[in-house]
């Protein structure tokens, strides 16, 4: 429901941000994909069903990340490179796994709880307070309350001197 809001938005402000995706919703709203690869954003795996890969027997959560790297590739028509962990919850064999499937493991510096909208200033204060070179912000697409704050965010961070860029624009 938001992912139209949220892609207009980064565009105007022309910013590209990574969406790690859920293989099934790819599945089920393909434009969203082709929309956010055709506005220069980075696509990544976050699973097929966004299950905790930690309980999973490993060929079971090798699957989940085969099946949602195969759905996005064949919607985007490049391979994904990253891979964030649903509730970024893992085990030695799911990072070998994600490496052996050709997948960087990626994580956030910053998680400011947008998908409990604990209201606008807290989450305007949380995203503000852990700003900083090099960071990684974990936000949701479909969090009411990240849309009401993430335009102000985005002119802050410019107003400060950050970069705002994919995971994959990130300095090596």
């Amino acid at each position: 429901m938001y992912e139209p809001l949220l892609l207009d938005m980064l565009r105007r402000s022309g910013v590209k941000a990574t969406f790690f995706v859920i293989g099934r919703n790819a599945a089920a709203y393909p434009y969203f994909i082709r929309d956010m690869t055709q506005q220069g954003h980075e696509v990544g795996n976050h699973t097929y069903h966004h299950v905790r890969l930690p309980p999973l027997p490993l060929n079971e959560a090798v699957n989940e990340m085969r099946w949602a790297s195969d759905i996005v590739q064949k919607l985007t028509g490049k391979p994904v490179r990253y891979f964030r962990p649903p509730g970024g919850e893992y085990t030695p064999q799911t990072l070998q796994a994600a490496r052996s499937l050709g997948l960087n493991t990626v994580f956030w510096t910053d998680d400011p709880g947008d998908f409990q909208n604990p209201g606008d200033a807290v989450l305007e204060s949380r995203l503000h307070r852990n700003l900083r070179p090099g960071g990684v912000v974990l936000l949701h697409d479909n969090a009411p309350e990240m849309l009401n704050v993430l335009q102000g965010f985005l002119r802050v961070a410019r107003q400060e001197g950050y970069a705002l860029t994919t995971v994959g624009g990130l300095p090596k």
